[in-house]
């Protein structure tokens, strides 16, 4: 049973990595958009943090967030949705078409963010956390994880991909308001600000900041767990919500 999980994981991961375009944005979107906003940014950040600095970790948590749009579409895009049909009939368990979905993009998104986090450093030495990297970069693939298994929720709720990306893109564009990820949102005054202390998000960013900046990971564990359970529940929610005829 295990070994027809594994295989319709690998297969999965593939399709996932032969998808030109999805490849180009997992390298691309991440590193440009931070390179381009820290550009702009240059100097309005003071001398303890670049702007190339908050960029860097604020775009590759952004990315994060855009698993979930890659997870419902390797889920239910229709070049892939078809094929899925033969799984779908054969005898394995029903929770293991979701589960793989989830897995799987949460590898492909841990590469590419990992490879896009790499090169800021190399090439603009980002700061990521210096004896607390290992934590902060935990906590970026927690968020990835997430998000992966939030992409396949909606599908599950929503039975088609085009309706649960308009649901996902949605979520994602207000949490990276929300959250800070472009800009501090102080701005928008202290109720916005109190809650989006309530954010997994934010709590995310916070604790990645606190680790990098103060060398404190008090927050580091408490987040983890929250998105571990979370992502626990989601995971749980898609088992039951899932039936086999969505794929006909």
């Amino acid at each position: 049973m295990m070994y027809r999980f594994y295989k319709i994981l690998q297969r999965d991961t593939i399709n996932l990595f032969i998808n030109p375009m999805w490849v180009f944005l997992g390298i691309a979107f991440p590193f440009l958009f931070a390179v381009i906003l820290g550009l702009l940014t240059e100097g309005l950040y003071g001398a303890s943090i670049s702007s190339y600095d908050y960029y860097g970790v604020t775009m590759l948590l952004f990315c994060g967030l855009y698993s979930a749009t890659y997870s419902a579409n390797s889920f239910m895009e229709e070049r892939i949705k078809k094929p899925n049909l033969r799984i779908v009939y054969s005898p394995i368990r029903n929770w293991f078409i979701p589960l793989t979905k989830t897995i799987a993009t949460f590898l492909f998104m841990s590469f590419f963010v990992t490879l896009a986090g790499i090169l800021l450093h190399l090439c603009f030495k980002v700061n990521f956390g210096h004896s607390l990297l290992f934590q902060s970069w935990l906590l970026l693939l927690a968020l990835d994880f997430f998000f992966s298994s939030l992409g396949v929720l909606m599908c599950c709720i929503f039975k088609r991909e085009g309706v649960a990306n308009q649901i996902i893109s949605i979520i994602t564009a207000a949490l990276g308001l929300l959250s800070g990820f472009f800009f501090p949102i102080s701005v928008f005054g202290d109720t916005i600000v109190k809650f989006s202390q309530f954010l997994p998000t934010t709590m995310v960013f916070n604790a990645i900041l606190a680790m990098i900046y103060d060398q404190d990971s008090t927050d580091f564990l408490p987040t983890l767990l929250i998105l571990g359970l979370l992502s626990f529940i989601i995971i749980v929610l898609c088992n039951y919500l899932f039936k086999g005829e969505d794929y006909v």
